[in-house]
């Protein structure tokens, strides 16, 4: 764990500070600050659980509870609170309220088997979490926890099939990827191929997914794969930039520059102001970027004269 704590402050710096500090200054006027702002207040007490000041993040799941009151995600964090603290019994009593009062409940489930899996009972964990997966097949802590287990015993196969069960379920599109990273892995292209668009066309939201996959592709080298991918399924209106950033990337590893800064000035077009400088920066370390662009932008003012001058000619030429 570190010794210092970097945040945004409320007027949007970024500080480090001490832990110590952290919690005698910052921590007390936070919590004051956001105790009637429940969105605010959850984000926050995210931050306190990341960076493990226990106590404080307890006082801020019991704060939530209270203002919430005791939904499925509110029951959840505190009993995440309660573990990360090594309060497993509390946590355990908190779950299983939860399940029942939320019976689909797959993330109670997962972190149910979390704790069971700590203590030792590897069977019982196992049991809960495939319950869990059951009900909910789309958890990200879930269905890694899974596909680890399977894989560290060496149970391939076996994996495969649980999740091509799981991938029938209704809504279901993560097992899908994973299926899809198995192929990869094997280098079945074809099967991963197809499992990856399952997976981005069962997905609600599909930009994520898009970025996940062009960046698996990407990392194993796949460009013209990622590239079909982007030409199907991306669209500059991404409210983010990075899978933009992937496609780019194969675009200039295909010698295909010009086509990528087309992309991305359209790209950013379309970004969020944040982002936007991201582009230029982008575009700034990619040799000879700049001198195309330049290139590009005469060309098509060149063409432009051109076409004016024609049509010159021939507005003459008619009222001659």
């Amino acid at each position: 764990m570190s010794e210092f704590v970097t945040f945004t402050n409320e007027f949007g710096h970024t500080i480090e500070m001490s832990r110590e500090d952290y919690q005698k200054k910052v921590i007390p006027h936070n919590l004051d600050m956001y105790w009637d702002q429940k969105e605010k207040l959850r984000d926050f007490a995210m931050e306190l659980v990341k960076e493990q000041f226990h106590e404080q993040a307890a006082i801020a799941a019991d704060r939530l509870l209270e203002l919430y009151g005791p939904i499925e995600s509110a029951l959840i964090f505190r009993a995440v609170v309660h573990m990360q603290a090594r309060e497993f019994e509390r946590a355990k009593t908190i779950l299983n309220d939860c399940l029942e009062r939320f019976p689909a409940s797959g993330t109670a489930c997962t972190n149910l088997a979390k704790i069971y899996a700590y203590e030792g009972e590897e069977d019982k964990a196992f049991e809960i979490l495939n319950t869990g997966l059951h009900k909910d097949p789309n958890q990200e802590n879930g269905l890694n926890m899974y596909v680890e287990s399977f894989l560290q015993n060496g149970k391939r196969e076996e994996l495969r099939t649980r999740l091509e069960a799981l991938s029938v379920k209704e809504g279901a599109w993560r097992p899908q990827l994973h299926l899809a990273r198995l192929a990869l892995t094997e280098t079945d292209l074809l099967n991963a191929m197809k499992w990856y668009t399952i997976a981005i066309e069962g997905a609600k939201d599909r930009f994520e997914v898009v970025m996940t996959v062009t960046g698996e592709l990407g990392q194993a080298g796949y460009v013209y794969q990622l590239i079909q991918i982007c030409e199907k399924f991306w669209t500059p209106q991404f409210p983010y930039p990075y899978a933009g950033f992937n496609y780019a990337n194969a675009l200039l590893a295909t010698d295909q520059k010009e086509r990528a800064i087309a992309m991305l000035r359209n790209m950013q077009d379309h970004l969020p102001d944040n982002y936007k400088p991201m582009v230029d920066h982008f575009l700034a370390r990619v040799p000879g970027a700049l001198e195309a662009e330049e290139a590009a932008k005469q060309k098509v003012e060149a063409g432009n004269h051109a076409g004016d001058q024609t049509e010159k000619k021939s507005w003459w030429k008619f009222w001659k």
